[in-house]
């Protein structure tokens, strides 16, 4: 039998540290994936395992209505690990569409695959239900169920996974929801985008489906990886609006560690400063959500990640400016175990300059710093991606040149070696008229060594005989002398 875990009080302050950071991990994953994560870790460290387990125990409580009492640990751990029983099961039918097999469970609900049995067409579709085992503060919960359904019947878009219909069936409330075939982002990051390109790319893609919802009046507030999936064909797909708001109207229900622990209303390795602060969300809080993302998925580490208290964290999210992205890459490995972590870019140099300041702008603590718009991220973005200039240099005439020649650079190599050919014919060009100039000369040269021949070897009146032929060539040659080119030319004209 498995010993009980040691008080927290009398736990050294090296394991304390240790089993916090674990802790401020593990308890934001979705409940599938915490009991792995505590399984793997119980094959190599069972004593820190064990106290973890007590942490994540105590958490779930926190979702009872009962009080733990004297139950032994034993007891509980069992029950942790046990897999919890669910009112719902293959086969049973609501609305048109009957159940196939569970897909997962989170803090508010179920999602199954479900497959159209009404006969009028084939397709499947996930079903999203309201969980029955959270009592605890389950009024708040059935707000947020039918808050969802509200806010996903405003958005159309692309990148956003579709609400195909809803409905009630015996008491039941339920959402049918596109089915996305994909796989979770940083699972598709690790396997599949080396690149920075690839990464940049689908950030914009999930920035415009987020700015597609603030023109529908819809605040996301949960920006995070876990909430996007990713399809075969690589297009990105928004998921879960359960804590979303509407930007006309202010949030009634407090961010408190209850809806931390239950609901999970807030992320606080994505919030943004406003949302741990309990203060109002605008569009530029889902903004510095997505810098956050744009920092992990570029750096393969989160911002302020040598944080490892919740309490440490929270203080730096509300006092610190984010850390350059950059940066973060020559981070000690230890420092940057979290688990979450991402293998960084191939070509993670090309972080530093315009790609570390839009992270930056987008992270600013003042929203009002912030991109104004989810757009105008994108924006940049997109210029990056283009090879255009940013919004942070769109005057400097320099740097316009230079990632104009970046963008044509095969324009710029043909370019060149056009203008090579048409040195080369104008360097003929050249050499031909040269030439002709050269031999008009000659003919010149020739022409009026003759005439000088001629007018010399005329009789004149007081003598009437005319000199020899030959005396006539001896003059004209001596005319010619220095002029190797004429008589050249006489030599040719005398030989016809």
């Amino acid at each position: 039998m498995p010993k009980a875990p040691v008080r927290l009080d009398q736990l050294s302050p090296e394991v304390w540290r240790r089993v916090s950071k674990l802790f401020d991990d593990v308890i934001d994953l979705p409940e599938t994936e915490r009991i792995p994560f505590v399984r793997t870790l119980w094959a190599t460290e069972p004593d820190l395992a064990r106290e973890l387990m007590s942490m994540l125990v105590a958490a779930a409580e926190v979702e009872r209505t009962k009080a733990v009492g004297s139950e032994p640990f034993n007891a509980m751990l069992s029950e942790a690990l046990a897999e919890k029983q669910s009112a719902f099961a293959a086969g049973h039918r609501f609305g048109a569409w009957t159940l196939d097999r569970c897909l997962g469970r989170g803090g508010m609900g179920e999602v199954w695959r479900a497959r159209r049995a009404d006969g009028l067409y084939q397709a499947e579709a996930a079903i999203k239900f309201l969980r029955t085992d959270a009592s605890a503060n389950q009024r708040a919960l059935v707000a947020r169920f039918a808050r969802e359904r509200a806010v996903l019947a405003r958005l159309n878009h692309p990148n956003i996974a579709r609400l195909l219909d809803a409905g009630v069936h015996e008491s039941t409330a339920y959402l049918v929801l596109e089915l996305i075939d994909g796989r979770p982002l940083l699972e598709h990051i690790r396997e599949a985008c080396p690149g920075l390109n690839e990464r940049v790319r689908m950030v914009r893609e999930i920035a415009l489906a987020v700015e597609h919802a603030h023109n529908q009046f819809v605040l996301h507030r949960d920006l995070k990886p876990s909430n996007v999936l990713v399809t075969r064909d690589g297009q990105t797909k928004l998921l879960d609006f359960g804590v979303a708001g509407l930007i006309e109207r202010p949030e009634e229900e407090p961010h408190t560690k209850l809806t931390q622990l239950t609901g999970r209303a807030l992320t606080l390795e994505y919030a943004s400063p406003e949302q741990v602060a309990g203060e109002a969300t605008t569009p530029a809080s889902d903004v510095y959500s997505l810098g956050v993302l744009l920092f992990h998925l570029a750096t393969g580490n989160r911002p302020f990640a040598e944080h490892t208290s919740r309490a440490a964290l929270e203080y730096a999210l509300l006092n610190s400016e984010p850390p350059t992205a950059s940066r973060s890459i020559a981070t000690s490995e230890r420092a940057r175990q979290i688990v979450d972590h991402l293998p960084p870019p191939d070509d993670a140099r090309r972080l530093a300059g315009d790609l570390d300041r839009i992270i930056a702008k987008a992270m600013q603590l003042a929203p009002e710093k912030r991109y104004p718009t989810a757009a105008a991220f994108a924006a940049d973005l997109g210029a990056w991606l283009d090879r255009r200039p940013t919004s942070f240099r769109a005057h400097d005439r320099v740097h316009r040149a230079r990632l104009w020649f970046e963008r044509h650079a095969a324009i710029a190599l043909a370019g060149g070696s056009a203008a090579v050919i048409v040195l080369g014919v104008m360097t003929w060009l050249a050499v031909t008229v040269v030439a002709q100039r050269q031999e008009l000369a000659t003919e010149r040269a020739t022409a009026e060594a003759l005439a000088r021949a001629i007018t010399s070897s005329a009789p004149s009146a007081t003598t009437a005989d005319a000199p020899a032929s030959e005396d006539v060539e001896h003059r004209v040659r001596a005319a010619l002398e220095g002029n190797p080119r004429a008589r050249a030319r006489l030599d040719a004209l005398l030989a016809r």
